[in-house]
């Protein structure tokens, strides 16, 4: 007599323990995929340095600031304000960037004392980043501006100078990616509980 040969129980047949652990193990694989996304979506470029240091004291004001980032920025929206003690903007010209670095030349003449360095740039993944750092410097910049030099072409966008830096931008934001995730999720959890519950009115 041959053996009945076991079948994988079906929609119909299946308990509400099963539709349960159903439930459970496509709500785990959906929270991983969501995490995942929103891991990926929160992963901005960062700075991995300025010059001058942040709260480096210097001989002369330099003729130029750079920030280094983990990734090339995009010039375009990008934007370093150096401001002095009264609040005067010493930025000329626009934001030039080679590799990954940033540069923002000063306008010549610039006063002895405390620089705050103010910039808002694009990331790799178009996403604005912003941060401050400041220098002193123990004497005026020189009457002639020192140029900014560098290998390979440099790409720059020329920009009108702004009274103060623009408003903080909210980096935190969810993306759609992840609010569709959350959607598609929901959705499975109200359909494994209406099954769920069909099955408990059927077998009651």
């Amino acid at each position: 007599m041959k053996n009945p040969v076991a079948r994988r129980p079906s929609e119909t047949n299946m308990t509400p323990q099963m539709l349960v652990r159903r439930f459970f193990a496509a709500l785990l694989a959906a929270l991983v995929l969501l995490s995942g996304s929103a891991a990926a979506a929160l992963a901005h470029d960062a700075v991995t340095g300025t010059s001058p240091a942040d709260g480096s004291t210097l001989a002369t004001v330099p003729g130029k600031v750079e920030i280094t980032l983990s990734n090339i920025p995009a010039v375009i929206g990008s934007q370093v304000l150096v401001l002095d003690a009264a609040g005067t903007n010493w930025s000329v010209g626009g934001v030039e960037v080679l590799d990954d670095v940033a540069t923002q030349a000063l306008k010549p003449g610039a006063p002895a004392g405390k620089y705050t360095v103010k910039w808002r740039l694009v990331s790799s993944d178009s996403h604005p980043i912003e941060g401050e750092f400041a220098f002193t410097a123990t004497a005026a910049a020189t009457a002639t501006a020192a140029p900014v030099v560098g290998a390979g072409p440099i790409v720059s966008v020329q920009a009108q100078e702004p009274p103060a830096p623009p408003a903080a931008h909210n980096d935190s934001a969810v993306p759609w990616s992840v609010i569709g995730l959350v959607v598609v999720l929901l959705g499975l959890v109200v359909a494994l509980v209406v099954v769920a519950r069909r099955r408990l009115s059927d077998e009651n």
